[in-house]
């Protein structure tokens, strides 16, 4: 998973915010301002927004199901259903490839609740749940099998990982590929669920949802 690039992407970000011209926003406000975002618990409503509109889509979509159709939802992992938040902001929002390996094998990442609620739906009106993230394969794949499960969701169709001959692959080609992979086995994909443009970009899907992410950008 290329997460190295999101801290250069952060950078980035707050200087395209402004324009190249001139000084960008201190790194150190930008900062504050995400904690404030996350604390104030204006990003916890915001998630919630999202998996509102999610759920509205599939009980309508549900509603005018085919006989026959196999729908599923798709679902990225990092910062959709798990957070990593504490483990980000132990580090100031830095990264290294050690520390995030270490913290993925733990197994610890809390439940983004509002996304839980939409997987429960799912299963609810008996829509296949798929995951498709970027963590990598089969090293890390045991521990988010469990940690998933430890939060009930180890019900799931399947679980879409990186392998090693797709590392560096480009994010919103490999997730592309992976949805198309899907159809070709007869699913048809109502809703694609991530919290990355690049989770989203491709089709293969009706309908996209992008939750927030203030905390780093995977092109």
């Amino acid at each position: 998973m290329p997460w190295l690039q999101r801290s250069f992407a952060f950078v980035l970000l707050l200087s395209a915010a402004v324009g190249f011209c001139g000084e960008p926003t201190n790194l150190s406000d930008a900062k504050a301002a995400v904690v404030a975002y996350h604390d104030s618990g204006a990003y916890a409503q915001d998630v919630s927004d999202v998996a509102d509109e999610v759920v509205a889509w599939l009980e309508a979509r549900v509603a005018r199901r085919v006989e026959g159709e196999r729908l599923a939802v798709v679902f990225d992992i990092d910062e959709t259903v798990l957070s990593n938040y504490g483990q980000m902001a132990s580090l100031d929002f830095g990264y290294t490839a050690e520390s995030w390996r270490a913290w993925v094998l733990r197994a610890e990442a809390p439940v983004i609740q509002p996304m839980k609620r939409v997987y429960d739906m799912a299963h609810r009106l008996d829509v296949a749940v798929v995951f498709v993230t970027g963590r990598d394969d089969p090293e890390e794949r045991e521990a988010t099998v469990r940690n998933l499960a430890c939060h009930g969701m180890s019900d799931h169709e399947r679980l879409v990982m990186a392998s090693p001959g797709e590392r560096h692959v480009a994010t919103a080609i490999r997730k592309a590929a992976a949805r198309a992979a899907l159809e070709r086995d007869g699913y048809t994909i109502i809703a694609n669920v991530g919290d990355q443009e690049s989770d989203l970009a491709g089709g293969h899907a009706e309908r996209t949802f992008k939750v927030p992410n203030p905390f780093y950008r995977i092109p």
